[in-house]
């Protein structure tokens, strides 16, 4: 979370080149924790294991993940059949054998119900929140 200077210095810093009649809020960005419940067949186990979680938390974060590697966008959802592709996607996956995603609040711990799509507000950012892979032989 940017601290109130941050938000102090970006707000004088867009202050001085808006428009005239223009109306500007600085706020700092809501944020979605999502938990990705999966479950994978991999010739290679171990490197799998390993693999899939870090391919989720680089994909699922706010400032370097999404489709172009940039960010996520804000109020941008997050698919079923994205998350599926980047498990498949990772190396030594054979099978994709289940996912399921949950919104997960980090702060309480609570995860709401399995969705399909989980859609993000227009000011919130999507991030990672302790997913759970198990990986199986084939």
């Amino acid at each position: 979370m940017p601290s109130d200077e941050v938000l102090a210095a970006v707000s004088r810093r867009l202050d001085e080149r808006r428009l005239l009649g223009t109306r500007m809020v600085v706020e700092p960005p809501r944020y979605q924790g999502i938990t990705v419940v999966a479950r994978l067949t991999a010739a290679d186990v171990d490197r799998v294991r390993e693999a899939a979680p870090a391919a989720l938390y680089r994909y699922l974060d706010p400032l370097r993940g999404g489709p172009d590697g940039t960010g996520w966008g804000f109020g941008r959802p997050v698919q079923f059949g994205e998350v599926f592709s980047v498990l498949q996607a990772v190396p030594g996956v054979l099978l994709v054998d289940e996912i399921r995603m949950f919104p997960a609040n980090p702060i309480t711990g609570a995860r709401g119900a399995p969705v399909d799509r989980l859609d993000i507000a227009a000011n919130a950012l999507v991030f990672s929140h302790q997913h759970q892979i198990s990986v199986g032989a084939p």
